[in-house]
């Protein structure tokens, strides 16, 4: 889309341009200026001509007088229409201009809502810096991050462009050193603006990616030729697009600590579940194992197999609720799961968990509990845990006397398809074990 932008920029430019030389009635828009200007000027020139003809030429007995007055009028008439041709040009660079500046604004309104939604630091970074080139039309563009130890220089995080890696290869030591400069100062720096023959380098602006305890880093666009500076919309541009920059990685950022303190609580979680539970420890690791691997092969994407596997680290969680003497009981078994959604439902980072926790002992044909629910009404995350769940208690030697065979234990699920079992997910468990990917 980036590319279709900049692509879409420099193909209206080209018309402008050839517009421009073109004929003054080649266009729409010169069309309607030529009138404007023949109504405006011409016609009351006209209009004058036929008066003086009429009126005043048949008083003045000089033919001298005579040729003055229609030498006047010519150059009236000369004079009206230069001023046509300089306000047409000045208008349509107005146009030209404004027409970038809204392709500019088009361009940062699609990359900020994409950048908003990343969920990681690199996917943003590619973001900007392929913006950056579509808005200046630059050689290259890069983006510097602040290294771990203040003493270190900024470190190359991403670039775009086609002849980036060959000039941060060469300017390399330049474009660290003002890089760290800005970050140290956290302004912005353009160089080339003024003298663009400063040591025959090309325009490059350097703009700090501000935190909020100092900028995190730099986004460098380097123009080209050094005769090209940057353009006073373009720098406007590539300021607002450093800001929303800034501030995605920031909101990546607090992203990422989310996520880990989910996994570090979920981990706690499941760590006390076990030792509470003791006959069944690792229940719900070996559950989630088998359930992504369902969810892989049913081609589910990031985030739903990322509910999948937490709902099966978590699906006994309402068993914490029960002493041990009591947990092996048909009561607990019933109450667990409506417990444990309880539990989760009350906790913003695991709500989404709740109904999946809730439904995992659900049969497919309507008889399972706590709710009855029956086919499409038990969430899909739900089904798959159902199998994965049944088939690791039958294999396993804590939760039975005797453990059944892994063997045996297909066959089961095999024969509960279609009551105990949704029959489509359990024919995609039985052809990921009949490959050998699930085994002993």
């Amino acid at each position: 889309m980036i590319t279709g932008l900049r692509s879409g920029i420099v193909q209206g430019e080209l018309v402008a341009a050839t517009s421009d030389r073109g004929s003054i009635f080649s266009q729409r828009f010169d069309r309607s200026v030529f009138i404007a200007y023949f109504l405006g000027a011409i016609v009351p020139l006209l209009a004058l001509a036929f008066v003086v003809q009429q009126f005043v030429l048949p008083e003045m007995p000089d033919s001298t007088a005579v040729i003055g007055l229609i030498a006047m009028v010519c150059s009236i008439a000369v004079l009206s229409f230069l001023a046509y041709l300089v306000l047409r040009r000045s208008t349509g660079h107005t146009l030209l201009r404004i027409d970038r500046d809204n392709r500019r604004l088009a361009s940062l309104l699609e990359n900020s809502q994409t950048m908003t939604c990343a969920e990681h630091a690199g996917d943003i970074a590619a973001r900007s810096v392929a913006c950056a080139i579509d808005l200046s039309n630059a050689r290259a563009a890069y983006l510097l991050v602040r290294g771990k130890d203040a003493e270190l220089s900024p470190e190359l995080f991403d670039s775009a462009g086609s002849e980036a890696d060959a000039q941060f290869q060469s300017a390399r030591t330049h474009l660290l050193a003002q890089a760290d400069w800005v970050i140290e100062n956290g302004q912005t720096a353009i160089l080339g603006a003024v003298n663009n023959a400063l040591e025959n380098r090309p325009a490059m602006i350097f703009l700090p990616l501000n935190g909020e305890e100092g900028p995190l880093g730099v986004l460098v666009v380097v123009r080209g030729e050094p005769d090209t500076p940057f353009e006073p919309g373009q720098i406007d541009a590539l300021t607002t697009l450093a800001s929303l920059t800034s501030v995605a990685m920031r909101n990546a950022d607090l992203k990422d600590l989310q996520r880990n303190f989910f996994s570090h609580m979920t981990e706690i979680l499941v760590s006390a579940l076990d030792a509470h539970l003791g006959y069944h420890a690792g229940h719900g690791n070996r559950v989630a194992q088998l359930a992504n691997r369902i969810g892989r092969s049913l081609d589910w994407d990031t985030q739903q197999l990322q509910t999948l596997h937490f709902a099966s680290r978590l699906h006994d969680v309402g068993m914490l609720k029960f002493d041990r003497n009591v947990q092996k009981s048909p009561a607990a078994c019933e109450k667990h799961t409506a417990i444990g959604a309880r539990m989760l439902a009350r906790i913003r980072l695991w709500e989404n968990l709740a109904p999946i926790v809730q439904s995992h002992h659900e049969w497919y044909d309507g008889t399972g509990y706590p709710e009855g629910l029956s086919g499409d009404e038990i969430p899909i995350e739900a089904r798959v845990v159902s199998i994965c769940d049944a088939f690791d208690s039958m294999t396993s030697d804590t939760s039975y006397q005797i453990a059944l065979p892994f063997d045996a234990a297909a066959n089961e699920i095999r024969d509960g398809a279609g009551t105990q079992f949704d029959p489509e997910i359990a024919a995609e468990f039985l052809k990921l074990f009949e490959a050998g990917e699930i085994s002993e």
